[in-house]
Order: C-alpha cells, then sequence, then structure tokens
C-alpha cells in the first residue's frame, strides 16, 4: 500500500476524531489508502481493511473524465467542490465533496472532505444521468458564462470568459446561435466548434432558454455531441485507401483490375500505368483480357479459360509487349473478382525476361562445359593415340634391326635412326605443351623477363627441325640486327616459336617448304612463319586458337588440339598478339609481334 506522507502522519489521530467525514483516495490505485471514523461510517465499512477490499474504480467514461479533471485542477493548485453520489452496499448517498491534493510530493493521492446532502429522488437521479452521459451538457448564463457542466463538458470544452463563443469556431456563428435562440427558444444545428486541447470538430448542438433554478435568472442549456465520428471515419477509410495505393505502387510488379467483358480497366497501380499505359478506365489493346498485349493471341485465350475453369492462375508464362511494342517474357498470376458487381480479373505481371536470359546465359555456360567436356575427351584420345604411335613406331624399327643387324646397310641405319628422331621429337614437343599448360592452368607458370637474342634463338630452332626433317626446305630472313634483344622467358619464346615451326612443317604436304621473317618496327618485332601446306577454312579460323580444336583440314594429321591455343597464351603473357592470314588449301602465316620492352 502507498505509504502516507510523513508530515501527515502526527495529523491522522486528530483527523480521526473530526465529525467531518475525511479520507485519501489513490487515483492509479483507484482506492481510499487512509479514512477517518467519520468517513468509514460514512462508507458503512467496518475498518479501513475492509473498505480498501472494494472497488472503487470508475466503470463509466463520465467518472473517469471527472477525475481527469480533478488532477487538471491540482496541477494547476486548484481545488474542487462538487457534489458526489456513493453506493455504501448499494444505498445512494448524496455528499457535497471539497477535493484537494493531499500532497505536492505525492500528487497521485486526493484529500476528501464530504458532508452529506439531502437530494430528492429525482433530483439525485437528474444529477447522476448527466455526470455519467457521453454527451457534454453546459448550462450558461447569458454572457456565456458557465453555471454548470458536466464531466465530459467539463474535459472536453474550452474555459474562457465568454464560454460559449469561445466553444464556437467562429464569432459570427455564436451571434446567429444567440439570435436564433432568442427568437425561437430551441435551437438545432451542426456547427464547427472548438476544443480543450485547441483541435477543431463538427458538433450538433441543442440550445434550449431556459431559467438558472438557483437565481430564476434567463439562462442557455447547451447539449452538443460529435457527429464528426462519421465524417473522421470516412476521412480515415479515405486515408486508408490512399496507403493502400501507395503500397500498391510501391509493388515492383504491375497490378491491375481489369472487366471481363470488354476489358475496361477498373484498377491500375502506378508500374502498370508506366509500363503498360494501363490508365484507369481505359478499355485498349493493352489489356490483361485484350490479344493485343499477348506476343501470341492464343496465349491469352489459354490463360482466360483456366481462369475460368480454375478460378485462379500462378504463374503463366508467356510473351507480352509493353507500350512500346517491346517484347518480353512474363509470368502472369490471376484470380476472379467481383468488382462492384461487375466479373473482373484481378492480375499481376513480372517481367521474368531477366531470369529467361539468365537460364539462356546459364544454357550457354552448360552448353561450353560439355563442350570442353567432349574435346577433353577427344584431346585424352588424341594424346594417347599421339603418344602411342610414336612408341609404335620405334619399337618396330628396333624390333627390325635387332632381328636381323646384318641385312641393314649403313644408309637404312641412318635414315630408320632419323625416323626414330622424328617420332621423339614430336612426342618431347608434345610433352612439353601438356606439362605448360598444366602450369598455366594451376597459375604456376611464371614469365622471366630477361634480354633474349632473337635471332639467334630463331636460327638454333631452324637448324634443329632442318636436322629432324633434312626433306623440308626451312627459311629464315632476318630484317634486323643480330643483337636485336627483347625482354621475355628464353624457354616460353622457345617454345612458341617451336610449335609454329614444328605445325608449319606438320601441315605442309611432303615437308616441302617453311618461312620465317623477323622484322624490327619501332618498339616492337614481328616473327611470321610461313607454309605452303593445307590451310585452313575461313570459318574455323575464328576457334583455331580454342584448346583441343583442330581445323577440318588436319584430318589425318597427328595433333592433339592444344599447341596453338598454349602459343596464343604465352604471346599474351609476354604482352604480345598473334595473327593468322590463311585459306583453305593455301598454307597458313603466323605472325608474332613482341614488345621489345615489357611494361613496368
Amino acid at each position: 500500500m502507498t505509504a502516507i506522507p510523513p508530515g501527515w502522519l502526527p495529523a491522522l489521530p486528530a483527523l480521526n476524531q473530526l465529525s467531518t467525514a475525511i479520507w485519501f483516495y489513490h487515483f492509479s490505485q483507484q482506492t481510499i489508502v487512509w479514512a477517518n471514523l467519520a468517513a468509514l461510517k460514512l462508507w458503512d465499512a467496518p475498518d479501513l481493511e475492509a473498505l480498501q477490499q472494494r472497488d472503487l474504480s470508475m466503470s463509466s467514461e463520465g467518472g473517469r473524465l471527472r477525475l481527469q479533471g480533478y488532477q487538471a485542477a491540482f496541477a494547476r493548485h486548484e481545488t474542487v467542490r462538487e457534489t458526489w453520489t456513493i453506493y455504501p452496499r448499494g444505498r445512494p448517498v448524496q455528499l457535497h465533496c471539497h477535493c484537494a491534493q493531499l500532497d505536492v510530493a505525492v500528487p497521485d493521492i486526493m484529500r476528501v472532505e464530504a458532508s452529506e446532502l439531502d437530494f430528492d429522488t429525482q433530483t439525485s437521479r437528474s444529477i447522476e444521468m448527466l455526470r455519467h452521459v457521453r454527451e457534454m451538457v453546459t448550462l450558461y448564463d447569458l454572457h456565456g458564462n458557465v453555471l454548470l457542466r458536466n464531466p465530459a463538458a467539463q474535459a472536453y470544452l474550452p474555459q474562457a470568459d465568454d464560454a460559449f463563443a469561445a466553444n464556437l469556431h467562429s464569432a459570427a456563428i455564436a451571434r446567429e446561435l444567440r439570435t436564433a435562440v432568442s427568437e425561437s427558444r430551441s435551437v438545432r444545428r451542426i456547427v464547427e466548434v472548438n476544443l480543450a486541447d485547441g483541435s477543431t470538430t463538427r458538433h450538433q448542438m441543442q440550445l434550449v432558454e431556459v431559467a438558472d433554478p438557483a437565481t430564476g435568472d434567463p439562462a442557455l442549456l447547451v447539449s452538443q455531441h460529435d457527429v464528426g465520428d462519421r465524417e473522421k471515419l470516412l476521412q480515415l477509410q479515405r486515408e486508408r485507401s490512399e496507403e493502400l495505393q501507395s503500397i500498391l505502387d510501391a509493388l515492383p510488379l504491375p497490378m491491375v483490375i481489369s472487366e471481363l467483358e470488354g476489358g475496361r480497366i477498373r484498377y491500375a497501380n502506378r508500374l502498370a500505368i508506366e509500363l503498360y499505359g494501363m490508365w484507369l478506365g481505359s478499355s485498349g489493346d493493352l489489356s490483361p483480357v485484350s490479344a493485343g498485349l499477348y506476343e501470341k493471341p492464343e496465349d491469352r485465350d489459354k490463360f482466360l479459360d483456366l481462369l475460368q475453369l480454375q478460378g485462379m492462375v500462378s504463374d503463366f508464362q508467356t510473351v507480352l509487349r509493353d507500350r512500346q511494342q517491346q517484347r518480353f517474357d512474363a509470368s502472369l498470376t490471376g484470380c476472379l473478382v467481383d468488382y462492384r458487381g461487375i466479373p473482373s480479373i484481378l492480375v499481376s505481371v513480372l517481367n521474368i525476361s531477366h531470369i529467361r536470359e539468365r537460364e539462356r546465359s546459364l544454357e550457354a555456360t552448360l552448353q561450353h562445359e560439355r563442350e570442353l567436356m567432349e574435346m577433353q575427351r577427344r584431346f585424352v584420345s588424341m594424346v594417347s593415340h599421339e603418344y602411342r604411335t610414336p612408341l609404335a613406331v620405334i619399337d618396330g624399327i628396333a624390333q627390325r634391326i635387332l632381328r636381323s643387324p646384318g641385312q641393314f646397310t649403313c644408309e637404312m641405319l641412318h635414315e630408320r635412326v632419323q625416323r626414330v628422331r622424328d617420332m621423339v621429337a614430336h612426342m618431347v614437343t608434345l610433352a612439353d605443351s601438356v606439362l605448360t599448360l598444366n602450369r598455366l592452368e594451376s597459375n604456376q607458370l611464371r614469365v622471366e623477363h630477361v634480354p633474349v637474342r632473337l635471332l639467334p634463338l630463331l636460327g638454333e630452332l631452324v637448324e634443329l627441325n632442318q636436322a629432324i626433317y633434312p626433306d623440308c626446305h626451312i627459311e629464315l630472313d632476318a630484317q634486323a640486327e643480330v643483337a636485336l634483344q627483347v625482354e621475355g622467358d628464353m624457354e616460353l619464346l622457345r617454345l612458341i616459336f617451336s610449335n609454329l615451326i614444328n605445325n608449319a612443317i606438320k601441315y605442309s604436304p611432303r615437308w616441302q617448304r617453311v618461312a620465317l621473317t623477323l622484322r624490327q618496327d619501332n618498339d616492337t618485332v614481328r616473327v611470321s612463319v610461313r607454309d605452303w601446306g593445307v590451310g585452313v577454312p575461313e570459318s574455323e579460323q575464328g576457334l583455331l586458337f580454342t584448346r583441343f580444336f583442330r581445323a577440318s583440314t588436319a584430318q589425318g594429321i597427328p595433333g592433339c588440339g592444344i599447341g596453338l591455343a598454349l602459343v596464343k597464351e604465352l604471346v599474351q603473357m609476354h604482352h604480345g598478339s598473334i595473327e593468322l592470314e590463311s585459306s583453305e588449301g593455301n598454307g597458313a602465316m603466323f605472325t608474332v609481334t613482341l614488345p621489345l620492352r615489357q611494361p613496368d
């Protein structure tokens, strides 16, 4: 229980002996925290504990408003004198009460001093009724001063010298109402009024000219109630409608309600208007029931048939046209609705073009992966074949020499040894290419840029290949200084040009002729490798540097399709480029362009 302020404790014994009923009421707890003997008698309670067991909470709005008015008065350091009706054990007792704040330190406790009044039954009932009704009732004198207000009027209406005029939003209305009452004694109007909190609303006011029962002087009895509730409800409905419109406009997909017959648009959100021109009230081609919206008119018929059959359709995928007649992939979700008695459909339109584009991109990627897997399969098969064939040739030559060494002349042995060297060179080149490619794919290949004398390197490769393929005439035309240097990796440059020379020899008929040219052009150097072999069809030249790809003209010629792909990657690692000039049956020329100095 809330403690009584210490300053009051010494006074309690004296207060307990007074004949005036005094009690302390706690607003928040809605109970009496202390009462003297006279108050206990008035409340017909044997002791304070029994009194505190009673339910003293305010069940009516009028009672709650009355207590709120008390607290507001106490905050202004005012006291309140009013008549109360209490019901100890169900018996009504009329009281005249003087109410005040008990202590500023405990603002939630009210001190009540009460004395009984003797009202007749009719008067008591009238007073109690006015206290609890929600209708605001005020008795004014002819100057607009308040003679009496019920709790509802006390809580909601403004206080002023001319409170009647202050209650009305317009002084002209106040004058008009006073004139009307003086002429007809009773007036009913709906007017704009001011409330105590500074807001305005609309009230229906009933004004009657009466006599003040206390003095007999003319007075004005005014009862009023708020008729703005309906308008507030309508306003709330409008606000919620606008809020719903804002939510629908913020949705990332167009939504539209269209009549089934005729296709008239009954509702469209912002995106439906912006993207498709589905204006409210329009019935053009851009309606969900109009064939003009669909790329294929039969899709419209199928969509509507499903709606009629199922009542709702989800994720109906089709192709539509926007207001600029641009095609786009769409997913439609719709349901049948009754829009103000008109059979209609509610449809949302989701643009899924980006999803379809991703699907197509994914399918292209998967197809590319399938092609790579197929090329890898072919690569494994070709590499196996490329190793098996030279090994079989070497083994066959060795077996013949071992079986009958005496039958081979020196020239015959030289020819077979040369054949073995050819096979070994081919296998070494293939092994180097595979190992380098593997290092590239695992990011283990590092380019060590050092000064490389290009002409001696090319001369060495020409000499080596000429020795291996003595029947092939290999030319080297160098229009550059012997001391010409480029910055690059010696071993990788050797692999680049070795591959190009080997390919030129391999794809030349009977290894007749291969020509190399070396040119310096300002800060770059160009090396061309030319053959007069089978050439590359123009339609296949774009794929020639793809791993595992082999031109159709290479059928029957050993190879696994990794050499040129490796060459291109190594050239690019040297910040260079490689170009191809070729036509089917007229040979090919590969030109490698390298910078003399590597960029920092």
